[in-house]
Parts: structure tokens; sequence; C-alpha cells
């Protein structure tokens, strides 16, 4: 379904662009002065290209963002379960190496989680003798 998502939101984006630049084009023949039917189809064409692209290029925007939206809480849902999960198995003690390689995340994105987290969370720090920092979320 995704994919359909991408190909119909590519197709939307691709004809809007076309669409906006045949009006951009459009420009330079337009002239209020002249009322010839050059100018009348240069015109026609302005408006049609707008009338056209705006629609199409909003609602493929609209379809990429919806899907990345979708993307992204789908990842922070994997991440909680995850982080709640390895929670439970060490008793509220969570090191950012722990996160990172259980999650598949890099050191700064799992430090950056596990600082939201112990924010909203309360949670307390305790150095370890090699330097690295734990988490200590009270369960």
């Amino acid at each position: 379904m995704k994919i359909m998502i991408k190909v119909c939101a590519g197709f939307m984006l691709s004809l809007g662009f076309l669409f906006l630049m045949v009006s951009l084009s459009t420009l330079s023949d337009l002239n209020a002065e002249n009322n010839t039917p050059e100018q009348k189809s240069a015109q026609s064409a302005f408006w049609g290209g707008i009338a056209l692209g705006m629609p199409l290029t909003a609602g493929g925007g609209y379809m990429f963002w919806g899907l990345r939206r979708r993307n992204q809480k789908q990842l922070n849902d994997r991440l909680d379960a995850i982080f709640y999960q390895m929670l439970r198995a060490n008793n509220g003690k969570i090191t950012v190496l722990q996160l990172a390689m259980e999650a598949k995340l890099t050191g700064k994105q799992a430090k950056q989680y596990l600082d939201q987290k112990s924010q909203e969370f309360n949670a307390s720090f305790e150095p370890s003798e090699q330097g690295d920092i734990s988490y200590l979320f009270h369960i």
C-alpha cells in the first residue's frame, strides 16, 4: 500500500509541477494591452496551469507528508516498545549503548531518546567505573 501511495504522490507532484511550469512559461506572452487571440490563449494556459497545478502539487505534498508522519509514528512506537521491554528486563537501569544495540540506533539518537525519556519520567543518573552513564528509571 505504501508503494502505491508513493507512486501516486510522485505522479501528482510531477504533474502539478508540469502544469505550474506551463503556467509560468506563458507569463512572457501575457500583455495586458493587447486583446488578440494569442493573448487569450496565453491567459487560458496561465489560469489553466494554475488551476490544475496547485491542487495536484498540494495533494502530492500532503500525501508524502502523511507517509512521513505515519513512518515517524511507527518508529516512535517501536522505540517505546523496546525501551519499556528493556526497562522491565533490567529493573529500570539502561545505558545508551544498550538501547543503541537493541533498537539499532546511532549513539547520538539513543542518547537523545534517553535524555527525552529521562526528563519525561524524572529519571536519575548513575556513572559507572568505565565512565558510562546509566539512566535509572524508578519502576
